[in-house]
């Protein structure tokens, strides 16, 4: 039996960043409009919790494996860290956009409906009235306009950029060096 000796094609790491990027970011929007169209309370909930569940991460994983596969068994740090992050980037700023038509033209009054959930749930939590107040306090500073979605997004970047490292660090495999 006559084996054939497979060309390993060089993989272009951003490019599939950016495709597991809008995979995620696809799966990110319909859980957020989602979790709105379900209701203010699944919407509110739905905010914190997807915090803590490191849903996009597990994929990248997955979709790095593979992609060091097909790299012939092998991902630099530097590629895996590049595949990570490029994918990270396309989330943020696809998130950040359907979070400005979300909160901008699908229902302006929705960053003043999810304070005031927050503040119900400090509420039950059995914050003390004080707390509250304090949080309270700061009810006039409310907008999701864009200066405020660009500066949240950038603070995610860094803690992305954190969540990548950690990400090349599973997926890299070395080349060994003779």
């Amino acid at each position: 039996m006559e084996t054939y000796n497979q060309e390993v094609r060089p993989i272009n790491f951003i490019r599939e960043g950016v495709k597991i990027g809008l995979i995620n970011a696809a799966i990110a929007l319909i859980l957020m409009y989602g979790s709105y169209f379900a209701g203010l309370d699944t919407f509110v909930t739905f905010q914190y919790v997807s915090r803590y569940i490191p849903y996009m991460m597990a994929i990248l994983i997955i979709y790095g494996f593979q992609l060091r596969k097909r790299n012939g068994g092998y991902l630099a740090f530097r590629e895996g860290l590049q595949y990570s992050f490029a994918s990270y980037v396309v989330v943020a700023l696809l998130m950040a956009i359907g979070t400005y038509i979300l909160f901008n033209l699908v229902d302006k009054e929705l960053t003043q409906k999810t304070f005031d959930a927050a503040i119900g749930t400090m509420k039950r939590m059995g914050m003390t009235e004080e707390e509250i107040e304090k949080v309270a306090g700061k009810k006039e500073e409310l907008k999701t306009g864009i200066a405020t979605i660009f500066l949240g997004t950038g603070m995610g970047l860094i803690w992305d950029f954190v969540v990548s490292l950690i990400v090349a660090v599973i997926i890299r495999r070395e080349k060994p060096v003779f």
